[in-house]
């Protein structure tokens, strides 16, 4: 339910949203400390335990235990064993806060970005890159910035396509205002995506292409269907449908836990970003202690820290989530699989795949933990004319990573072009 808050909760929430945006992260901050921490320390203890015989092990280790216990046999073998576990847990524990303390310091700032704003409607913003080139629309998730797809000179999909003969129109979500802090996914899609897919096809003088990536795919997947008229070709890039997939992953198994998180917000409160955050670090609890310990060894002045920090502050940045737009994802999709099920209703019907005219492409890694390769690869049963792509690399590093060039980006000119 959305409710109509006051005045005074209005300047409240603002002065809250604000203090959100300021955060750098890795967020939420706690949660990954809280992780480290109890990794490390819990070295020693484990050690304990497999002196005593006690505890829960790994299947895959269980021969490598057995020959350990047989190489410490006296009490100094075991005692120096314990200090070396303690010492090397604490060696990694204090390097990965000293990864965080490097970033946080890092000087790089994104560099600020040649697009003009061509069309505001509410808080959104529809980026035009310029250029003769053919328009065709750009439209990243809802949850994090859309500057992943712009992300810094020679990781840009916007960049490649510009140079590919292409006039880039990149969709900027921007932090929810009023309005939008009672939209609902639909509203998204029809009150600011319908607008700028018309201005992107009256600036062509027809329909254009469109590629969403993640969330956003969704969206342009019920936009294609909607508006068939103005899209001429669809790129859906790591965008889930079906969510009852075999694989499982970590959306499904949490949908219950933030339905109920949900449930005791305040009335009219968005979900916060730190709980958009809490719900990616929940894919892999150990990442970010992974990640922060490598950019620790880093060299600060090299191109790899300078991505690595461009990166990490794109992944830990974002706007609040609008209160109907978390529990239509989290519930609705998550939970209940309303896309797969064909109940998922935008603009007062059910989104069907069968109403999506145009040739689909539809990129999905099989190595990506966010989005199982089945959930993309679902639409491929009812799309009339669809065609599916593994990009060779994980979710994020698909679009800007080592691999995107070759394995994302190539592919997706070639088949604009075909």
């Amino acid at each position: 339910m959305t409710a109509h808050p006051n005045e005074g909760a209005s300047s409240a929430r603002s002065l809250w949203m604000e203090s959100e945006a300021a955060i750098r992260g890795p967020r939420p901050m706690s949660l990954h400390l809280a992780n480290s921490l109890m990794i490390w320390r819990e070295a020693g203890a484990g050690a304990r335990r497999l002196r005593a015989g006690t505890g829960v092990w790994h299947s895959g280790v269980k021969d490598s235990l057995l020959m350990l216990k047989e190489l410490l046999r006296s009490d100094e073998d075991w005692q120096a064993f314990y200090g070396a576990v303690e010492k090397k847990a604490s060696g990694r524990s204090d390097t990965m806060l000293q990864g965080i303390a490097k970033y946080l310091a890092h000087p790089y700032h994104r560099p600020e970005s040649q697009a003009s704003i061509a069309l505001q409607v509410g808080s959104c913003r529809l980026y035009d890159f310029g250029g003769e080139g053919e328009p065709i629309l750009l439209v990243p998730s809802l949850i994090n910035p859309h500057y992943v797809l712009d992300l810094k000179p020679g990781r840009s999909l916007a960049e490649y396509l510009k140079g590919h003969g292409y006039r880039p129109y990149l969709v900027h979500w921007y932090d929810p205002g009023e309005e939008e802090l009672t939209f609902g996914i639909g509203d998204f899609v029809m009150k600011r995506l319908k607008p700028f897919l018309e201005h992107a096809a009256g600036v062509a003088g027809g329909p254009v292409p469109v590629l969403g990536y993640c969330m956003g795919g969704t969206l342009t997947t019920a936009l294609a269907a909607r508006v068939p008229e103005l899209v001429s070709m669809l790129a859906l890039v790591a965008a889930p449908w079906n969510f009852d997939t075999k694989k499982p992953h970590a959306g499904k198994k949490y949908a219950p836990v933030f339905a109920e998180a949900l449930a005791k917000l305040p009335d009219g409160m968005p979900l916060p970003v730190d709980a958009v955050q809490t719900f990616f670090t929940s894919v892999d609890p150990t990442l970010n202690d992974r990640k922060f310990r490598k950019f620790a060894t880093m060299d600060p002045e090299s191109e790899a820290a300078e991505f690595f920090v461009a990166l990490e502050t794109w992944t830990n940045t974002g706007a609040p989530l609008p209160r109907r737009v978390a529990e239509e994802a989290m519930i609705g999709w998550y939970r209940d699989n309303t896309p797969g099920r064909g109940e998922w209703y935008v603009d007062g019907a059910p989104v069907r795949l069968q109403d999506v005219a145009c040739p689909v492409w539809i990129a999905a890694p099989e190595a990506d933990r966010l989005v199982p390769q089945e959930s993309a690869y679902s639409m491929m049963a009812e799309l009339k004319n669809a065609v599916c792509h593994d990009p060779g690399a994980g979710h994020v590093g698909m679009m800007v990573g080592s691999k995107a060039k070759a394995g994302l980006w190539e592919p997706l000119v070639k088949w604009l072009g075909s």
